[in-house]
């Protein structure tokens, strides 16, 4: 039976690792970009976003080789955290700046416009202060350049775009190099490519038998992203440094954030994290519960749960390991009460419930973030404006800790961003 499981697991949670081929077909723009809400471009021109539309990665995969699959990385742990920064294409394009704010403003955007990475320019590995004994080291002198080079890009990217945040994005499982790199530059383009956007790209499986193999592989590559977000944070000229995990990829920015909590408790701030975003997260929840007590928010602005009764993928994941997970919904109840009150109390920790927000369910719903242009419209007025959820136009029932999306919720955004 315990094998049953899994294989429903492995087929259940396909959503998680999206696809496998270098194409993805653009995301619906937010609703709060089509009711007029927000316009994330703030009036700039075409000609100012063209120096300031730099796509960085960072991948622990392994360069490939002829005899792999993918043109830039392999689908294996190649260990070193590498960076650099990649080439996204729109097909068709664009002819005008008039199409392109018509592609992201409009809800009829006319036709269907792909997306695919045709080049990427790897600027070497980043130095480790403690690197691990069991791999080898590059030279110093390579290690140097990549460290300059990437901390000068980035400050360029900062500089020219006026925005100081950077924001790094964890994919899920069950994908190559290609996709969610495909995904970050879609988020980039939808925040208006202020400040500086970075895919974090580790060795997931395209195999949607890979789960519990990916599970692992995330967990060995949290301490990357922690010299990833340590780099930024002490080396560049990076304010705030906002992460958003998907599925398996939210445990990884979970468990990273986690590690980075306990390893700066004297000194939070030192870590400059801003919003934590957390989406369809597989993650236990007495253990994020352990984490709150370990300090976990101290380390951060806000952190922002994304929970949906819609998730059937998450729903299966509960059958194999026996208990809720952290991105479904609960039933209120009396015994609940007390929990959820305290949980409401935390002024840092936002749960949100999409599950009547539409397009949330399509699917097996756990692709949300994407197929949802209210949940979307969510995530990015957060990003880009900050604001508590209550001036999202989210609400929250008397003795609730959960917010969640209300019927005229496009009308309620439209009206908030007139100030009535």
């Amino acid at each position: 039976m315990r094998v049953f499981f899994f294989i429903v697991l492995g087929f259940s949670l396909t959503a998680c690792g999206e696809k496998q081929y270098n194409e993805i077909d653009l995301m619906p723009s937010p609703v709060a970009f089509t009711s007029g809400a927000l316009d994330p471009f703030h009036g700039r021109s075409g000609q100012e976003l063209v120096g300031q539309n730099t796509l960085f990665y960072a991948t622990d995969r392994a360069p490939a080789t002829e005899e792999d699959a993918s043109d830039f990385y392999a689908n294996r742990r190649g260990n070193l955290l590498r960076v650099g920064a990649a080439t996204v294409t729109m097909s068709p394009r664009a002819e005008d700046w008039a199409e392109i704010k018509n592609i992201t403003l409009s809800e009829d955007r006319g036709p269907k416009r792909t997306l695919s990475v045709t080049a990427v320019e790897e600027f070497g590995p980043l130095p480790v202060a403690s690197p691990n004994p069991l791999v080898a080291q590059p030279s110093t002198q390579s290690l140097a350049e990549a460290r300059t080079t990437f901390r000068n890009r980035i400050n360029r990217q900062l500089s020219s775009s006026g925005g100081r945040d950077a924001v790094i994005y964890v994919h899920g499982y069950n994908v190559d190099f290609e996709y969610p790199t495909l995904v970050s530059r879609e988020l980039q383009h939808f925040l208006g490519y202020k400040g500086a956007f970075i895919s974090y790209n580790w060795p997931a499986t395209p195999s949607r038998m890979a789960y519990f193999k990916d599970l692992e592989t995330a967990d060995a590559t949290r301490k990357n992203l922690r010299v990833l977000i340590e780099f930024l944070a002490q080396e560049t000229d990076v304010r705030r440094i906002h992460l958003i995990g998907y599925s398996a990829g939210s445990r990884l920015a979970f468990e990273t954030t986690y590690q980075l909590a306990l390893k700066h408790k004297s000194n939070p701030s030192r870590a400059k994290l801003g919003q934590v975003i957390l989406i369809g997260s597989d993650l236990d929840r007495t253990y994020f519960a352990e984490a709150l007590g370990d300090g976990l928010l101290n380390v951060m602005d806000q952190l922002s749960i994304y929970m949906s009764g819609n998730d059937s993928a998450l729903a299966m994941s509960r059958l194999v390991f026996g208990r809720h997970r952290l991105g479904q919904v609960w039933d209120s109840t009396e015994e609940t009460q007390d929990i959820e009150q305290r949980l409401a109390s935390l002024s840092k920790l936002s749960l949100i419930d999409v599950t009547d927000a539409e397009g949330s369910g399509l699917g097996n719903g756990h692709w949300y973030f994407r197929s949802s242009p209210w949940t979307s419209s969510d995530i990015f007025l957060s990003l880009l404006k900050g604001q508590p959820p209550e001036k999202r136009g989210l609400v929250r029932d008397p003795g609730s800790a959960v917010w969640h999306f209300p019927e005229d919720y496009p009308d309620r955004i439209l009206r908030l961003s007139q100030g009535s």
